[in-house]
């Protein structure tokens, strides 16, 4: 009797622990802006991102643990020019350097997410979904920069880019994560 439950408790353990989320290589980040009359995608991500996650046995409990740290100067679009024409207005004229995220709410039935962001010391909510896609987490939403006290620094973006965007900057910018797991 003793060896059928200590069997059956080490089966369990077994079992739970290969159903752990724990991550498994880097956090993807992407954005996607968008310019022109025809709303043109750009997207890239940044360099220097700073993810803390913990090792979970339930999924909402993982991604519940994320927390990350973006530095604003190292957004990265493939563009050096664009980078600086960026970097130099969008982000220079606003008062903090980071970005940071922090998922606060799962709905595991509906596959969809709440992450706070904080941005230029304003804190948002913005909602996302998710799909589990190869042992990926990927989820996506959407933000708006001006939601985020931006208002001069975007302006400053739009003129700066005028020529580029054909005299047309859009404000929203879709975000995308992507969590490896095992």
């Amino acid at each position: 009797m003793k060896k059928i439950l200590l069997s059956s408790i080490l089966a369990f353990g077994l079992v739970s622990s290969l159903n752990a989320y724990e991550l498994n290589g880097d956090l993807g980040v992407k954005w996607t802006g968008f310019k022109t009359e025809k709303k043109a995608p750009v997207s890239g991500t940044f360099k220097e991102i700073n993810l803390n996650i913990t090792k979970s046995d339930d999924l909402s409990e993982f991604l519940k643990s994320a927390k990350v740290d973006i530095a604003t100067a190292s957004f990265d679009s493939k563009s050096p020019s664009r980078d600086k024409n960026i970097t130099s207005t969008l982000f220079s004229l606003a008062t903090s350097k980071t970005i940071n995220g922090s998922i606060v709410a799962v709905d595991v039935a509906k596959k969809s997410l709440t992450l706070e962001v904080v941005m230029n010391e304003v804190k948002k909510e913005v909602p996302m979904t998710y799909e589990m896609i190869n042992n990926n987490i990927v989820a996506k939403g959407s933000i708006e920069i001006l939601d985020f006290d931006m208002k001069n620094p975007f302006m400053a973006f739009a003129k700066k880019c005028a020529v580029f965007h054909q005299n047309k900057s859009y404000s929203d910018v879709n975000i995308e994560f992507s969590i490896p797991y095992k």
